[in-house]
């Protein structure tokens, strides 16, 4: 098995290595295995469907607002609802999503290819076919 490596900043590491242990995972390789697999497996999700409807958590630091308003500005035909809130230090966005799959995955795209992302969550909400 190829090895590959990564650099991580020392809060991330800390929370990784808290979440092997908690959750019984055999080390850090394991772990980024099964986050690889999961999001692989949402990124696939029904490609081929058409149409989708989607909600969408985003996780950045509050003072970024202009980047993420920027890509959700380009989306906007698929971007039905949006809501903005603050947490601590964080802000939070969640967002209602209709239209084309391949739009709707180019906006979660947008989003995690951003430096500031802390964090995304695309679930899918409609019935497409399996």
């Amino acid at each position: 098995m190829p090895v590959v490596s990564i650099s991580l900043p020392d809060a991330l590491l800390a929370q990784t290595d808290s979440l092997v242990q908690a959750r019984g995972f055999g080390g850090r390789s394991e772990l980024a295995r099964a986050a690889l697999r999961d999001l692989l497996a949402a990124h696939d999700e029904h490609a081929d469907a058409p149409h989708r409807t989607a909600s969408l958590t985003l996780v950045y630091a509050h003072g970024h607002e202009r980047v993420f308003s920027a890509i959700r500005h380009a989306h906007l035909d698929v971007v039905r609802t949006a809501l903005h809130s603050h947490s601590h230090e964080q802000c939070v966005e969640l967002f209602v999503l209709d239209g084309p799959a391949a739009r709707i995955r180019s906006f979660a795209d947008a989003l995690r290819a951003s430096r500031e992302t802390l964090r995304v969550s695309l679930t899918y909400t409609d019935m497409a076919p399996l």
